[in-house]
């Protein structure tokens, strides 16, 4: 049996494939993770400032809350004005959405869209 035959293993040609695929994931991956933590801490807030408005309250109080809380969390792509806070049912609704564009490479971008909800 030939020597060639029993060898195994990765090429130096599919090791750099392989590499660069692993390298594009991650870039893309750790510019994204940010993105995603902001969109899920926009739900918390709108969720706690729901719980907290009084009943009766107005919507540019509520604007006016979010925006308060949402400074403390250091969010950035949602204001007050952006939320709409609806009735259904017995429920009250908050509902935010949003884009983000996140710059890759050159002329490479991402666009995220978000849509987040908040009931009480």
């Amino acid at each position: 049996m030939d020597i060639r035959q029993r060898q195994r293993g990765l090429t130096i040609t599919g090791f750099i494939f392989v590499a660069a695929v692993v390298v594009v994931a991650v870039m893309v991956g750790a510019r994204m993770v940010p993105a995603y933590i902001e969109a899920y801490t926009v739900q918390k807030v709108m969720a706690r400032t729901l719980q907290d408005a009084k009943e009766g309250f107005t919507l540019n109080q509520f604007r006016r809350d979010f925006d308060l809380k949402a400074s403390a969390d250091y969010i950035d792509s949602v204001r007050g004005s952006d939320i709409e806070v609806s009735k259904e049912g017995n429920e009250l609704v908050a509902t935010a959405s949003w884009t983000r564009t996140l710059h890759m490479v050159g002329n490479v971008s991402l666009l995220l869209e978000f849509e987040e909800t908040a009931k009480r």
